[in-house]
């Protein structure tokens, strides 16, 4: 009896390994399942703004197309408290108003200068609660896009499986 158990099992265990490749490989962006934004959409566009502000396109590709925006939504809604996700969104107000107030557009309709200009009068500026938000929205963007599939492979040329394995090696005794 305990023989059938066996190799029952070790034709479940071959079979698995023979499925895994085909069934990781599966996963895409658009498979996985959407989880609701913690941000109404002005703010998304405003955040995803600011986030091509600090990392813009140039001949490589930015924070924003790298998926940085939905980095950030998933780490404020995940790892940090309510007090800190409530500065962020007074942030994202007050980079909107500014933006309208001096510009007499929304933040996502200025050009690439004038985001700059807006989010540098902030990092120059005394209101702590701002400095913070901004910092925080920076480091994440940085963090974000540094980790990101097109920076490891394309740049830090990142290997899974770093080293190789040689089952044979001659010693010389």
């Amino acid at each position: 009896m305990k023989r059938r158990e066996a190799i029952q099992s070790a034709t479940l265990a071959a079979a698995g390994l023979i499925a895994l490749p085909a069934w990781a490989k599966g996963w895409t962006l658009q498979t996985l399942p959407k989880t609701p934004s913690i941000f109404p959409l002005l703010e998304q566009n405003t955040l995803s703004s600011i986030i091509e502000a600090i990392i813009p396109e140039s001949d490589t590709l930015g924070a924003k197309s790298v998926g940085v925006p939905a980095f950030i939504e998933k780490m404020l809604a995940d790892c940090y408290e309510k007090e800190v996700v409530d500065n962020v969104m007074k942030g994202l107000a007050f980079i909107e108003n500014t933006a309208l107030s001096n510009y007499n557009k929304p933040f996502p309709a200025l050009s690439l200068s004038e985001r700059q200009a807006i989010l540098l009068s902030i990092d120059n500026g005394t209101d702590k609660s701002l400095k913070d938000f901004y910092t925080l929205i920076k480091n994440l963007t940085i963090q974000g896009y540094t980790t990101s599939e097109y920076v490891q492979i394309n740049f830090l040329e990142y290997n899974m499986t770093p080293g190789f394995y040689k089952s044979f090696v001659p010693l010389n005794c």
